[in-house]
């Protein structure tokens, strides 16, 4: 963890590789940073870097933060770790708590952020100028904000950190939302709306993020308003067919849902570790699908999203451990790939995930004619699938509502890091979560006792940082 709050270098360990402008740069040794920002090429290579920052984070933790601990997935037959997510068991030791790659991207963004102001002369405009800084600021609001919805209060970084020995406490929650709203404020003013690339973070991107952070905010009127200024772009639509649908995942670049998507390369980069996780061809997956969530799957037979997810023909044995869904068909037919060639271009936001956020926002605030936008919105998503419009008088209340949008988004963005954060948002991790792991506790012939503390819907800090880092306090009821 002895990365986490300084970088008295900038290191620029530069993998990324993209069809799109600065994702090509080239590996650039580490350099003092006050002597690196100096010119466009310096720019590119630091924006670069950030990125590469944040794809170690998607890569490693797409699943175990945002599903490993949700009603999506189990553990798999061959898992250690993973068995502790399944039944709520984390521990400070675990490497999947460790939140360095999430710090350092929040620390190469403020490089960028201090730096690009002062640089003169050369090619770079300042149009440009803003466009690298607005990517900047947004992607240090996206971590903080991950790390937040993960373990609450969170050391806020504003500034580069030079200090070795510089231990910062943890920063309210509310505090750190309420800085990620700004950052990602400042960014929609300096971003340049021709900008459309589904690689980079652009105009769109930056107001989804916004929605889903005033939804966790709970400002619902301001998330409908982000939504509102993502649609005024005409950028987006829903893809209508299946093939379109699976191109979100696996040609984002030309789908027309797709807002913020990664790109990766197995040639440059390695394999996504999405592939250990949830499915590859050489590989045991780490996690399988839960099994009240697959009957649910296979009570939809007519979704086209069922066959576009999971092997339907090993659904009969009860036991799906191969996601396809981040996969290309080929020649009609979906395969995985070598754990080793895995090339994943995880979807961050799409259109549907913002029109199910917007319907819950629409329902939150209640009233009649904000129920029926919000089941006209729930509705869209289920025809294109081709399952059963719902209507108003199937839902006496709010909450029946709400957990019907919940239900969609289970299924519409499986396996696409939401789930777990859904619960979270709404107040119904242990609602949802106890049954379960009552379930799962009594099939596997351990002590009854369900979620247990509420404390436990944080992760735990892990022991790296505390060890590193006496100011930080660790989250109760966990052990040091």
């Amino acid at each position: 963890m002895k990365r986490i709050f300084y970088i008295c270098a900038f290191p620029l360990l530069l993998s990324v590789s993209s069809c799109e402008s600065f994702l090509d740069e080239q590996p650039v040794s580490e350099l003092s940073a006050d002597k690196f920002w100096k010119n466009q090429d310096d720019v590119v290579a630091g924006i670069a870097g950030m990125y590469d920052g944040l794809q170690s984070v998607v890569s490693e933790r797409y699943i175990d933060w945002g599903e490993g601990r949700s009603d999506n997935f189990m553990h798999g037959p061959t898992s250690t770790r993973e068995v502790k997510f399944s039944f709520n068991g984390l521990t400070a030791d675990l490497p999947q708590l460790n939140w360095d790659n999430l710090y350092v991207t929040v620390l190469r963004a403020n490089l960028a952020i201090n730096y690009i102001p002062g640089i003169t002369g050369g090619d770079l405009t300042q149009g440009a100028k803003n466009h690298y800084l607005a990517q900047a600021y947004a992607m240090r609001a996206y971590c903080h904000f991950t790390a937040v919805k993960l373990w609450g209060d969170v050391p806020l970084l504003l500034e580069p950190v030079s200090d070795r020995n510089l231990k910062i406490e943890r920063t309210p929650a509310d505090v750190v939302l309420a800085q990620v709203v700004e950052d990602l404020n400042t960014a929609a003013s300096l971003a340049n709306p021709a900008n459309a690339s589904v690689y980079e973070i652009n105009i769109g991107s930056i107001y989804a993020i916004l929605a889903d952070a005033y939804m966790w905010q709970k400002d619902y009127a301001s998330a409908i308003q982000a939504t509102d200024k993502l649609q005024q772009l005409n950028r987006y639509t829903l893809a209508k067919t299946p093939l379109e649908w699976n191109m979100i995942f696996t040609n984002p670049n030309n789908a027309k849902e797709a807002i913020w998507s990664l790109f990766w390369s197995f040639e440059q980069d390695g394999s996504n570790e999405l592939a250990a996780r949830i499915g590859s061809s050489t590989n045991t997956s780490n996690y399988e699908m839960d099994g009240a969530l697959l009957d649910k799957w296979e009570l939809q037979k007519k979704d086209f999203r069922r066959y576009l997810t999971y092997d339907t023909l090993q659904a009969a044995s009860g036991s799906i451990s191969d996601i396809y869904k981040h996969y290309p068909l080929e020649g009609g037919v979906q395969t995985l790939p070598q754990q080793t060639q895995a090339v994943v271009q995880n979807s961050l936001y799409r259109l549907s995930d913002i029109l199910l956020m917007r319907a819950e926002a629409l329902n939150k605030l209640g009233g009649d004619a904000n129920k029926e936008a919000a089941i006209a919105i729930l509705n869209q998503i289920k025809t294109r699938a081709g399952v059963a419009p719902v209507s108003a008088d199937q839902f006496a209340s709010q909450q029946e509502l709400e957990t019907a949008i919940l239900d969609e988004r289970q299924l519409e963005l499986f396996a696409e890091g939401k789930r777990w954060f859904d619960l979270r948002r709404t107040d119904r991790v242990i609602d949802v979560m106890d049954p379960v792991l009552r379930r799962r506790q009594e099939q596997r012939g351990v002590g009854v006792t369900g979620f247990g503390d509420p404390g436990f819907i944080l992760f735990p800090i892990s022991r790296d940082a505390l060890n590193e880092n006496d100011n930080l306090a660790q989250n109760p009821p966990y052990s040091r």
